[in-house]
């Protein structure tokens, strides 16, 4: 049985940080999600690690259910590949540059196109059968930002979700795209349930391509903005007055990307001599989602207020939480340890259980840091024996809700 014990955790540990306009940031430093080590940079806790190992092993369940194939490849390139792309003077001073002991040039890399392809160069011609190929990985990226603010909204270290994929023809490439983006759609509508999702057509930026597209989500930290049409809800990058579809008006939101994707043809493939068994270059796209920008994102959406924060419940830190009595002498203690035995034999519930053991707490202080944490489901195991002539003791069932901040009592 796994045992995830409030004593333990870094709970009650309070920052003192500054207000910020920024709620995710405010409402994860405050609930032991996040620590600020440094301007822009943040170490996840425990009780974060949580929200970002459950949104990795998602984006990758389904992006292995596509056939995509998981790699990882090294989060410094040398200067060579990004000469050979222009990238290296491109980036400008977004791009982190380090040099070793015996003066070779490598960069921190933001995006890992030129060493995925170079990959697929250096493996030689594959048979057709092979493709599509789609590879991804899930590691720590690197920007330089003028100005780091809006906490993990954009930040000098993020984690991302990028993948990469080959066709032989510019044809299969856009049908390998639009199977990718149904992924994203999935992930962000289905899934997670965020009720606001914005895909617009973008500028491709250093990355390059002939079309891109971002995905934005609303959000009170004026990150990012998109036009959106009043009338069909179609959103546009552009500062467009009337929308192109129905000719109604558009109104700006405040929003921020949380992923991007790229038709990039054959511009990375060229320069790597990455080609088919016919010496024709492979027609490529390339895709990205931030994890820990997207669950800040989340946290902003689906939060109302700096009260209590609030997450989608497939990447809720916690399923269930379960209050212990004051006593740890009382037999209710006794009988709540049987139950959180019982518990954890659910699937569902097997390591999904968090066991405020804090004795020397009231119930209504766990309760309301409970309710902060945004844990789904509450129980209360009371000291007191119910009216019940066996003595079956009491428990109370609260619940908590995305775009609330109120603990719904939900009976006994």
């Amino acid at each position: 049985m796994v045992l995830n014990l409030a004593s333990r955790m870094f709970m009650n540990l309070r920052s003192g940080s500054k207000k910020s306009i920024c709620p995710s940031y405010q409402l994860m430093i405050d609930n032991n999600l996040m620590f600020h080590a440094d301007k822009g940079l943040f170490a996840m806790l425990p009780l974060g690690q949580r929200v970002v190992d459950k949104l990795l092993r998602l984006v990758e369940r389904e992006l292995l259910a596509i056939g995509a194939h998981k790699l990882e490849m090294p989060m410094l390139a040398p200067k060579h590949l990004w000469t050979k792309t222009d990238r290296w003077n491109a980036m400008g001073q977004e791009l982190f540059r380090l040099t070793d002991r015996t003066g070779q040039e490598f960069c921190l890399q933001p995006t890992a196109e030129e060493m995925m392809t170079s990959i697929a160069s250096g493996y030689g011609r594959q048979k057709q059968s092979a493709f599509p190929m789609m590879f991804f990985q899930c590691s720590h990226k690197f920007r330089d930002e003028k100005s780091p603010k809006f906490a993990l909204l954009r930040s000098r270290q993020f984690l991302m979700n990028d993948l990469y994929s080959f066709d032989l023809d510019q044809e299969s490439a856009e049908n390998t795209y639009r199977v990718i983006t149904d992924v994203y759609e999935k992930i962000l509508r289905d899934i997670l349930k965020l009720p606001n999702v914005y895909r617009i057509q973008a500028d491709s930026g250093t990355i390059g391509g002939k079309i891109s597209h971002e995905y934005h989500v609303p959000s009170p930290s004026h990150a990012d903005m998109v036009q959106l049409c009043r009338g069909c809800q179609h959103a546009y990058a552009s500062s467009k007055l009337i929308c192109d579809r129905c000719g109604g008006e558009n109104t700006c939101v405040d929003s921020v990307e949380v992923a991007h994707t790229f038709q990039l043809d054959s511009k990375y493939s060229e320069v790597f001599e990455a080609v088919s068994t016919s010496k024709v270059p492979y027609s490529m796209c390339c895709f990205g989602i931030g994890i820990t920008r997207l669950i800040a994102a989340c946290v902003d959406e689906l939060s109302v207020s700096e009260k209590a924060m609030r997450l989608p419940y497939t990447i809720s830190p916690f399923k269930l939480a379960v209050v212990m009595p004051k006593d740890p002498k009382d037999a209710k203690w006794q009988f709540t340890e049987q139950m959180l035995q019982q518990l954890d034999m659910i699937p569902s519930l097997t390591d999904q259980i968090f066991v405020d053991d804090r004795c020397n707490k009231n119930v209504g202080f766990r309760l309301a840091e409970l309710n902060a944490l945004g844990v789904p489901h509450i129980l209360v195991s009371n000291s007191r024996k119910s009216d019940d002539p066996f003595g079956i003791f009491d428990l109370e069932y609260f619940r908590t809700s995305p775009c609330s901040d109120v603990l719904q009592e939900s009976g006994r």
